[in-house]
């Protein structure tokens, strides 16, 4: 997670609240953060959770504001939403990009994330084809509308897809190809996968059965996503 330096708290003030509250953190940037300060907290953390995953800057103002406080759900908000940006890695270095649809943006070409309006009201309208919501494995196709809590803004993949996500949810650095798990989302007879590294994993189904190759000797699992059901694979 980055943070727009904008002077309103001590840096290493703000370094200790985000240690407490246990939210990796990238560092400080001159960069404007993502968006205004909101006045409430659930405006700040629905705000703050997509520009989390766009991997842009929050202001220093808002997160010491919204952090510093005794109640949990700010920082347990936050945090997960950071870690899975960070989980997401091995995906999002190959797949940075990103395309504002209606309702939602694509990170990459195959994945989706449906921000959280007022009071948590989704109103999205989902490419063609069918989406995995990854947390719940929902399959969803055409408008998606719903009313999600501020720990469940949808992230979706697309049909025929694969999402690497990495074992270490906590740094920038970590090895993307070690031990990474690849969630082939409704898959169809093939599907190929490249890590920033160049590391290359192909897939194949044949009827029910599902197997997988690489060109790296370092472990990986599969993980087949299939009409609301998961298989591992390896």
């Amino acid at each position: 997670m980055w943070i727009a330096l904008d002077g309103s708290i001590e840096e290493q003030a703000l370094r200790d609240v985000l240690e407490k509250q246990l939210i990796p953190f990238e560092g400080f940037t001159d960069e404007p953060p993502a968006f205004e300060n909101c006045d409430t907290r659930e405006d700040f953390l629905r705000s703050a959770a997509s520009a989390v995953m766009l991997g842009l800057p929050l202001s220093m103002d808002g997160v010491a504001r919204h952090l510093s406080g005794q109640e949990a759900l700010p920082g347990n908000v936050l945090r997960k939403y950071v870690c899975l940006q960070l989980s997401l890695l091995p995906y999002l270095r190959q797949n940075s990009t990103v395309t504002p649809l209606e309702g939602c943006f694509l990170l990459g070409n195959d994945l989706l994330v449906a921000p959280l309006g007022e009071d948590g009201c989704i109103d999205a309208q989902l490419p063609p084809g069918v989406w995995t919501e990854l947390a719940t494995g929902e399959c969803i196709s055409g408008r998606m509308r719903r009313i999600r809590g501020l720990n469940a803004m949808p992230v979706l993949a697309r049909e025929n897809s694969v999402i690497a996500i990495g074992v270490d949810d906590r740094r920038t650095d970590a090895d993307d190809a070690d031990r990474v798990t690849l969630h082939w989302c409704q898959p169809g007879e093939q599907a190929r996968c490249v890590l920033a590294d160049g590391t290359e994993y192909r897939l194949r189904r044949d009827g029910d059965k599902f197997a997988g190759e690489s060109n790296s000797d370092k472990s990986w699992h599969l993980i087949v996503r299939q009409d609301g059901n998961e298989i591992l694979v390896k």
